[in-house]
């Protein structure tokens, strides 16, 4: 990425993309797995951390030539990608603490 520091309208294209991007994937995970709860998916993709992971991501597949829609696929794909891997890390762990 390059090192430049973003313009004031381009921090709010950023944000408004990374919300999106948050919001889309939410509404994706829930629409396939109704029992998951929006909202909390919702809170779950705007946290700090996910926010900073997915506009980076973002970012550089925007950097890397994507088009936004290409690039907000590719960042929102990955979001899923590591709540799932947390999700299914965190069952594991309850289930090793359980038979411990």
């Amino acid at each position: 990425m390059t090192s430049a520091p973003l313009t004031p309208g381009q921090v709010e294209q950023l944000g408004d993309a990374t919300g999106r991007i948050a919001a889309y994937a939410a509404r994706a995970l829930h629409d396939e797995f109704p029992h998951l709860d929006l909202e909390q998916l919702v809170e779950t993709f705007t946290r700090p951390v996910a926010v900073e992971g997915t506009a980076r991501l973002y970012l550089a597949a925007l950097e890397g030539g994507a088009t936004p829609g290409d690039a907000a696929g590719k960042a929102g794909k990955a979001l899923i990608h590591a709540w799932a891997e947390a999700r299914l890390a965190a069952k594991a762990a309850a289930k090793a603490a359980r038979t411990a």
